[in-house]
């Protein structure tokens, strides 16, 4: 998650050095195409996991707020239009919500002893007697 808004960050900031038009083409300049990658696979990294998240969310009755960071585009306005990030805070203080949540939710699970390892009879003899 770090590494998708670390990305967007990125790429806005590249994006506003310079006067531009707001561009609705699928085509890089040559100055975002560094950024443009590190988006691409933030991004194809956090398409993966998801449907993962999606589902804890369902199952745990938590909002979903994965499928608005889907939907993120950037270069939609021009840089001297718009001041703010793609993606909103309140957004991010959505996303970083859910993860506490789930996390609190998912240590539940995995603090439960895991069950004991058969034993010997042998051992369990000795450990009758001693």
């Amino acid at each position: 998650m770090a590494q998708f808004l670390g990305a967007v960050d990125a790429w806005e900031a590249a994006y506003q050095k310079y006067y531009r038009m707001p561009d609705f083409a699928a085509t890089v300049t040559p100055d975002l195409e560094e950024q443009q990658r590190a988006y691409s696979v933030a991004r194809k990294r956090l398409e993966g996991t998801v449907p993962r998240a999606r589902g804890l969310c369902f199952r745990h009755g938590l909002r979903d707020p994965w499928t608005s960071l889907l939907r993120t585009s950037l270069g939609q306005h021009a840089p001297q239009n718009r001041t703010d990030s793609a993606v909103s805070a309140s957004e991010r203080q959505l996303v970083h919500e859910c993860l506490i949540l789930l996390t609190e939710a998912c240590t539940e699970f995995a603090q439960t002893d895991p069950p004991a390892a058969r034993r010997s009879w042998l051992q369990r003899l000795l450990d009758w007697f001693w």
